[in-house]
């Protein structure tokens, strides 16, 4: 095997030729740049191979024979560089009050949570679900299940009660932490109805009490950490599951391995929030995403801490300018991990005044969707120093990170763009046809390849897995992405190839949606469309009643109220337009391009003919 010379110490060419042309020596020499960058963090076991790998299986095992404690590497492994007193974990609680944890607190936490999953009877290989919103227990917890070799599950808080229940049970949890009512969309006794689904299951309340729960202080109070092995779990062990999907009683997700997870969101943070910038690198960042998509774990957790970069929370819903400028007034240089609507709601809330304080984030980072100029160019004039400050990050739920992004410098980054594939990672474009796509015409976004991070399919889904991602183009992972890139090697977003609609960062079926809607009892027929919104998607239903309405707004509330309990209330379509016929073709195919100008506000439903 020949060997590279590749310091991965050094800062990133900051020009578009040399940049292009490390890209290209990380995947010429791909196991050995892997091997490299796994080797920065701290392995028990030292891994005998790089990378074991066949599509057609699919199958994917990356530092095999390794063992890695991954809490261990993003608390003792900081804390021996000195860190010690540093901030590791921030937290803005709706009263005003700030709490700070340092690496040396946060550690003492996760070893006595750790100390109280293991007195409590948790083993390497149990499973614990996290129904939190963002909070420090939720990095704790996370952090402790890692210390003992336990898999947590993330679960959305957005969602319903029984759907929480569902997932439970599904994962096989034995200990469930929740935090009170007024963290859920559902919050009228959010708690007490998933306690009353879960009735075996020991549940945890990581604030206030609750009669007949323990609180996170009372299961804790007894727990003694000295003496506490950490585990030494596999590289390919399953650090956390994250459901996408639920389907014919199937709970379809990714399970993310320890090793492979965390070298490559260690790799990915480092990359983007250090290695691109020369000066003003970020000591801090700011998660407002939520804590039950892979991004978050990736770039709101894993890789930040495990890079000694502290994590700042805010515990609200809708999140004020007030609080930004509070944040960039008192945390050391914080960077910021947002969705585009964040942009789109403090521009709607500060409108064109400016900031109350000079400072600004050295970097923010947007997933979920890609940002469009608009909002990079009054980001840049609000909360950064440079359009370049704005990074997309490429992310589904299938990658774990970011395997398409940009960089905070000029030559690296142009707004609107997707960037380039991650070091080590070899985006393909290609035709309907499975042939290579020649520059700026639209593809199919696949990887021949796998990369570290890459999870594998959630218990009883496997079939479903290998026939949904690997079927299409043998040999390929497909995204269902399309895209293009230009001469310079940049990828855009040209839309999504399947039915999939993307509603404050939550990816929905428009599928699932419709198959809800058409068992309710007044619903005949529905059809979902995605409309555009302020800073993403927008659900906008076409509904053809069972029988005659006489009162079309108790029926839309009835529906909005219908969807909310069976999926979540962050699916209730922004828009119901009621209809008696639905325009479709002689073969009775839906006019899909109608009803998208329809909910456009271009056309009505009475220009069909």
């Amino acid at each position: 095997m020949e060997s590279i010379d590749l310091d991965l110490n050094q800062k990133l060419p900051a020009r578009l030729d040399a940049f292009r042309r490390l890209h290209r020596h990380t995947l010429d020499h791909r196991e050995q740049f892997w091997a490299a960058q796994a080797k920065r963090l701290q392995w028990q076991t030292a891994f005998s191979c790089v990378v074991k790998e066949d599509f057609s299986k699919p199958m994917a095992s990356w530092f095999c024979g390794g063992q890695i404690n991954a809490a261990q590497n993003a608390l003792h492994r900081i804390i021996k560089t000195g860190k010690e007193e540093a901030p590791a974990l921030v937290f803005y609680q709706k009263s005003g009050e700030t709490d700070t944890l340092t690496f040396n607190e946060l550690k003492d936490n996760v070893l006595k949570l750790a100390a109280a999953f293991h007195q409590t009877g948790l083993v390497p290989g149990d499973r614990i679900a996290l129904n939190l919103p963002n909070c420090p227990e939720f990095i704790v917890s996370a952090l402790a299940a890692a210390y003992l070799g336990i898999t947590y599950l993330p679960i959305g808080c957005h969602l319903p009660p029984s759907t929480v229940a569902e997932d439970v049970i599904a994962s096989k949890a034995k200990l469930v932490i929740m935090a009170n009512s007024s963290a859920y969309e559902e919050k009228k006794d959010h708690v007490l109805n998933v306690r009353a689904l879960l009735d075996d299951r020991t549940i945890l309340i990581s604030d206030e009490k609750r009669e007949g729960l323990p609180t996170f202080e009372e299961y804790m109070a007894k727990a003694d950490p000295s003496g506490l092995e950490p585990a030494c779990p596999q590289a390919d062990h399953p650090l956390f599951a994250v459901y996408e999907n639920r389907l014919a009683d199937k709970h379809v997700g990714s399970v993310f391995p320890t090793g492979g997870f965390l070298v490559q969101a260690h790799a990915s943070f480092d990359d983007i929030f250090n290695k691109a910038l020369v000066q003003d690198i970020p000591q801090m960042i700011v998660n407002t995403l939520d804590m039950c998509s892979a991004s978050t774990q990736a770039y709101g957790l894993w890789g930040p801490l495990s890079n000694g970069t502290g994590i700042i929370l805010i515990d609200e819903e809708d999140i004020r300018v007030n609080t930004i400028e509070r944040i960039l007034n008192e945390q050391p240089n914080p960077a910021l991990l947002c969705r585009p609507n964040l942009i789109s709601d403090l521009r709607e809330e500060l409108g064109q005044e400016q900031l109350n304080t000079a400072r600004r984030f050295p970097v923010i980072a947007c997933c979920g969707n890609a940002l469009p100029p608009r909002l990079v160019t009054y980001a840049d004039a609000r909360l950064v120093n440079g359009p370049e400050r704005v990074v997309n990050l490429w992310v589904q739920n299938k990658s774990g990170t970011a395997l398409l992004h940009s960089y905070p410098t000029p030559e690296l980054n142009r707004p609107g763009a997707l960037g380039f594939g991650a070091l080590g990672v070899a985006p393909l474009i290609m035709s309907d046809f499975g042939e290579p796509c020649k520059t700026n015409i639209s593809g199919n976004l696949v990887f021949a390849r796998s990369w570290p991070a890459m999870p594998t399919a959630t218990m009883g889904t496997t079939e479903h897995f290998k026939k949904t991602y690997f079927s299409k183009f043998p040999g390929c992972f497909f995204t269902y992405d399309g895209v293009r890139s230009d001469k310079d090697g940049f990828f855009w977003f040209m839309g999504r190839l399947d039915d999939s609609i993307k509603v404050k960062g939550q990816s929905l079926g428009a599928s699932l949606i419709e198959g809800v809607l058409t068992a309710h009892p007044l619903v005949d027929e529905a059809v979902i469309i995605s409309g555009q919104g302020n800073s993403g998607e927008d659900i906008v239903v076409f509904m053809v009643p069972r029988k005659t309405i006489q009162d079309e707004q108790t029926c839309i509330n009835q529906i909005k109220d219908y969807i909310a309990e069976k999926i979540g209330r962050f699916a209730v379509p922004e828009k119901i337009i009621i209809t008696d016929q639905l325009p479709k073709t002689p073969t009775g195919k839906l006019f899909r391009s109608v009803l998208r100008r329809v909910a456009a506000g271009e056309a009505t439903l009475d220009e069909r003919k």
